[in-house]
């Protein structure tokens, strides 16, 4: 069952961003546990209540994909520090149907 990583974010320091969005891709961490972009950055319409966040959808092919991504040690140790202070971010996996 595919699994979805979903993060939404209020972005405060664009630098850190492009940085920590630099590393990420140059890794390779996504393709590598199997996942790919389904959608990235602000709305195309606001229906309610969004607040001004950018959004990342990542489909991996099950929750345990996803999971080993995040939990990775070069991502929580190489690349997520690189957005501290960057803004504000909140994220988890969605299981498909």
């Amino acid at each position: 069952m595919p699994a979805y990583l979903l993060v939404t974010a209020i972005v405060t320091d664009p630098a850190k961003m492009q940085a920590y969005n630099a590393a990420l891709q140059a890794s390779g961490l996504y393709p590598r546990h199997g996942g790919r972009y389904i959608f990235v950055g602000r709305p195309a319409a606001t229906m309610e209540n969004w607040d001004g966040k950018a959004a990342v959808c990542a489909e991996f092919p099950d929750r345990e994909s996803a999971e080993a991504f995040w939990n990775s040690e070069e991502y929580q140790q190489r690349i997520k520090p690189l957005r501290e202070g960057a803004g504000s971010f909140h994220v988890a996996i969605f299981e498909g149907v």
